[in-house]
């Protein structure tokens, strides 16, 4: 670095990150879950996490890979949304949670894909694995072959739904969850126009549930993801939700929140909506880097102007907590040389947070930088000279 210089701006007051002003506690539910995690959707930054790496009992958070296996075969042009499913006597005979078919009805796959995402129904997330693969063992299949292909190393599935299989029951760490997660809104982001829907109603046999997710329409942002039970899981609860920028200074971001092994459905929704609440309330995304703002304004004698705003090539943001410092490092190269075009490189901007290197950005000048008249020079240094500048 012999070759540069640096001076350190700390971003306080002027763009308001560092937040004395605001009340910061800790989640405290540790003991409540047996795991729980809140990440940024659009990084994988994990923000939060408690007991992420254990793989647990992942009950009808199962559904989540069904939806994928099913949205795949769409895709792939081998079913469609509209095609028309059977119901056999097989169907039937599946326990827990249901959208209560029966045998000889016929639905599409798309509401049969709502009725697994919405009210959690093993009957219609199983008649989509047949449906799909022919029969239930290659569905499941076909979900651990996936598992494989995104390195979800932790997920073990034996079937569709989630349901207990005699000892043994899906699995999948919560960090792996989360990836999944991740993977599903970033490619079949259509998934949260069906996870906020808030019934499902068939008038023809009086059949009505609400959505499973106990955080819809009571945090605002809300619009997924799935729910859970077994004996052995817990109540869980994967949700996802939006916030919106409040000042000029952040953008809107995406949260993916995960709790596993509550001890009820009350709990579920309480512990639920505290810990999404808590990342909501203490993080935010911020724009610490724009390229229509200077970062510094650097003073150059031998040229026309003098003092030289530079900016960032790149604009940067990312995900702050109220507690956390940032500091912003402008290194000047030495030795510039007149004249300079407009976007030639000057220095580098380094973003640190919390001490530690988030991201480093060439800094340029946006407008031709030209050297003074020779005369001109030797004029204004001799006027500075005896007027003791």
């Amino acid at each position: 670095m012999r070759n540069k210089f640096f001076k350190v701006f700390i971003l306080s007051l002027a763009f308001i990150f560092i937040f004395n002003n605001i009340s910061f506690a800790t989640i405290g539910i540790e003991e409540e879950v047996s795991a729980y995690l809140i990440g940024d959707y659009e990084t994988g930054e994990i923000l939060e996490e408690y007991n992420i790496y254990k793989p647990v009992e992942i009950a009808s958070i199962t559904k989540l890979m069904s939806y994928l296996i099913v949205m795949e075969a769409i895709e792939k042009g081998s079913i469609s949304l509209e095609d028309k499913v059977y119901i056999d006597e097989d169907i039937i005979k599946v326990k827990g949670s249901s959208l209560k078919l029966k045998k000889g009805e016929v639905f599409t796959v798309e509401e049969l894909l709502k009725a697994s995402m919405v009210v959690s129904a093993n009957d219609a997330t199983y008649a989509l694995g047949k449906f799909v693969a022919g029969s239930e063992d290659a569905f499941v299949a076909r979900m651990n072959e996936k598992a494989k292909e995104l390195d979800l190393s932790s997920a073990i599935f034996f079937n569709s739904t989630g349901l207990p299989e005699k000892d043994l029951q899906n699995i999948m760490s919560p960090l792996d969850i989360f990836y999944l997660s991740r993977y599903i809104i970033e490619n079949y982001p259509d998934i949260l126009s069906i996870t906020t829907i808030p019934s499902i109603e068939i008038s023809s046999r009086e059949y009505i549930k609400e959505n499973t997710n106990p955080l819809l329409g009571k945090i605002n942002g809300v619009d997924g993801l799935k729910t859970g039970y077994t004996d052995k899981a817990g109540y869980c609860l994967v949700s996802t939700a939006k916030k919106n920028k409040t000042t000029p200074n952040e953008k809107d971001f995406r949260l993916i929140s995960i709790i596993m092994g509550t001890e009820s459905e009350e709990k579920r929704g309480e512990i639920g909506e505290k810990l999404l609440q808590y990342a909501l309330d203490n993080y935010s995304k911020k724009l610490l880097l724009d390229t229509n703002r200077p970062v510094d304004i650097i003073y150059l004698p031998k040229s026309k102007e003098k003092e030289i705003e530079v900016y960032p090539m790149e604009s940067f943001s990312a995900i702050i907590k109220n507690n956390d410092n940032i500091d912003i490092k402008v290194l000047i190269d030495e030795g510039l040389k007149l004249p300079l075009k407009s976007g030639e490189k000057v220095g580098n901007a380094m973003v640190i947070k919390n001490r530690e290197i988030l991201e480093e950005i060439d800094l340029i000048v946006m407008d031709d930088v030209k050297k003074e008249n020779i005369f001109i020079y030797i004029i204004r240094i001799i006027k500075e000279f005896f007027n003791g500048k």
